[in-house]
């Protein structure tokens, strides 16, 4: 037998010595019944009001009541995962992309496991439900030297992390608390070619990192080290009535926390050297506002969600940068300051001339607001929270009202560092809205998979779509430029006129360039779907409408008597992409969609005021 065939057969979950490998189902149904009959005595079973709870009954069955996995199964601990991961392996499983070779016994019953779940929102359910699970480690089984591990884990550091909590954006899984026997099954079976052979993603990369262990020892090595990792602590959305709120130590999801504390973000589009200017899909991310202690961007997402911040403590950021809403506010303009409800049914107040951006990727941008008047984030994050139409509070009242609350002196205290006497300052409250603002990264959907080198991640008419997006009729990657598909340049589009005023000419206003008459930051089209209505006073309603606007004559849409120099790449003289085009196009614009990093909504802020309301049926 060759020694890829033993390394098989000794990864596979060993069968009862009186059943053999065609009686697994049958030892699975026993199982679960036994389950069954000790959950109903003890009450687990009981609460299927738990979203997910339900559906996890299949799931049990291998991985436990708890979550706390079944060696003799092959079954890991899946207690505290990240729900973006579970969801992610639920989907591949029962899609078929995951455990359909024959001889991965595991990876069948998993598939089996999965297409038993009945559509996407069970998946999503069950994950969530998951992520809420806790149980004891199990004791180590896996002998290995730990000081030795912890120098060979530096190749494992960059994805998973530091403390092994992982990281989403790179199909990075936590590994802390996961069970050690499991883990180096893995290591052996990417070491010994029996995964990521044919996957130059996050798999080929796992595969590398293996084959560069010197040897078997090696790997228990590793294995020892994560063993004597803490599992992350889960991040505290407030503490019961009568007691503190806390702040998280932990880094968000795809952010290292390095040795002095800070918080690096990581990705795989680290390892990307393309150019830019060619639109390709190996091209760098630019720098991200990181560096920031991860109680600096807790206290931030406290501060996001708290209507204290506004004049008259009745308007939270979140209102106009809704979660639920793509982070914008899904009206074609917003209405601030005397405003009330949240999204396309908010009325009263001001009314402003211009929607609310999405904060997506605003992290990586030098170049803020719709006219760019903001180069910074904090700039950017202070700029409504003074404006007499927006948030309406003053340096002042913003410092008073803040100084005033014993527990955000406290947390302030903590996350910057300093004596609680000392007093909160404005420009704490702006690092902090920073902080959080470049938390809220996008850069894990079908499209990122597809660049990472899942062929099968995007459809053939949306692999059709980004031919057109690139080429050079459409010329969309000229200015969205990927991978953030957007600019910190303005460009001058000859936009429509909105029925808010006065034909509105962006940074030009300010600037007093001609040049620049009418031109506003390229937006991100990173959940474009989810952030209708378009362009800068939702002149447009939908993503054909937008395609159908480039798609006509240059300078179509511009009223009579006003000159604007148009962008040189908006060249149409007449209709060149055809009707097939435009739905390759929009089809290519939806796999842009993902929100595995959204933050968690605060249920309560320390202020006692209430937290902006879930939308129910919001894009998603």
């Amino acid at each position: 037998m060759s020694t890829r065939s033993q390394l098989a057969t000794s990864l596979a979950p060993q069968p009862l010595r009186t059943e053999r490998r065609d009686c697994i189902p049958g030892r699975l149904r026993r199982l679960v019944a036994g389950l069954a009959s000790s959950c109903a005595v003890s009450g687990v079973m009981a609460d299927s009001s738990i979203p997910g709870r339900a559906e996890f009954d299949v799931c049990q069955a291998c991985h436990g009541v708890y979550g706390q996995g079944t060696r003799d199964l092959g079954a890991p601990r899946i207690a505290g995962l990240d729900a973006g991961y579970v969801e992610r392996q639920l989907r591949e499983f029962r899609s078929g992309t995951r455990g359909a070779d024959p001889a991965d016994v595991p990876g069948g019953q998993m598939r089996s496991m999965a297409a038993a779940l009945p559509d996407d929102a069970a998946v999503e359910r069950v994950a969530r439900y998951v992520a809420t699970l806790v149980t004891p480690p199990a004791p180590a089984t896996v002998n290995g030297e730990v000081k030795a591990g912890r120098a060979l884990y530096a190749t494992c550091k960059p994805c998973h992390g530091t403390q092994g909590e992982g990281s989403p954006s790179v199909s990075a899984p936590q590994l802390a608390g996961m069970s050690d026997w499991y883990l180096l099954r893995q290591l052996e079976a990417f070491r010994a070619d029996l995964r990521g052979g044919g996957d130059s993603g996050p798999a080929a990369s796992m595969k590398a990192i293996a084959a560069s262990l010197p040897n078997e020892a090696a790997l228990r090595d590793v294995v020892a080290y994560i063993n004597t990792l803490s599992r992350p602590s889960a991040r505290q959305q407030t503490a019961p009535s009568g007691t503190q709120f806390a702040l998280s130590d932990v880094c968000p999801p795809s952010f290292d926390k390095t040795d002095d504390g800070h918080c690096r973000f990581v990705s795989l589009y680290d390892l990307y050297t393309a150019d830019p200017g060619d639109g390709g899909l190996r091209v760098p991310l630019p720098p991200l506002h990181d560096g920031f202690m991860p109680q600096q961007a807790d206290l931030g997402r406290y501060l996001f969600f708290d209507p204290l911040l506004a004049g008259d403590r009745d308007l939270s950021c979140a209102q106009c940068h809704h979660p639920d809403l793509g982070f914008a506010d899904a009206r074609p303009t917003s209405r601030g300051h005397g405003g009330y409800g949240v999204g396309p049914k908010r009325s009263g107040g001001v009314p402003l001339r211009r929607g609310a951006p999405t904060l997506w990727n605003v992290g990586f941008l030098t170049s803020l607001f719709w006219d760019g008047r903001a180069a910074s984030l904090e700039d950017q994050a202070t700029g409504p929270l003074f404006a007499p139409d927006e948030m309406a509070n003053t340096p002042e009242g913003l410092v008073r009202s803040l100084s005033t609350n014993s527990s955000y002196r406290r947390l302030f205290a903590v996350a910057f560092g300093r004596d609680e006497a000392e007093p909160i300052s404005v420009r704490e409250v702006a690092s902090a809205l920073a902080a959080f603002e470049a938390t809220l990264v996008s850069i894990n959907s079908r499209y990122d998979r597809y660049a990472h080198g899942d062929s099968s991640a995007l459809t053939a008419q949306e692999i059709r779509g980004h031919n057109v997006f690139r080429g050079f009729v459409a010329r969309c990657s000229q200015c969205h430029v990927p991978p953030l598909f957007a600019s910190s340049d303005p460009a001058v589009v000859g936009a429509p006129p909105a029925d808010t005023g006065p034909y509105d000419l962006g940074v030009g206003e300010l600037s007093g360039q001609e040049r620049l008459r009418g031109a506003f930051k390229v937006p991100t089209l990173r959940n474009i779907a989810l952030t209708a209505p378009y362009f800068q006073a939702g002149q447009f309603s939908t993503l054909e409408e937008v395609v159908g606007f480039y798609n006509s004559r240059r300078g179509h849409a511009v009223p009579p008597g006003i000159e604007l120099e148009i962008h040189w790449h908006v060249h149409m003289k007449n209709s060149e992409l055809s009707a097939d085009d435009v739905a390759d196009l929009v089809a290519f614009l939806r796999a842009l969609s993902d929100e595995s990093l959204r933050p968690d909504v605060p249920t309560a802020v320390p202020s006692g005021l209430p937290v902006v309301a879930r939308l129910l049926g919001a894009p998603r």
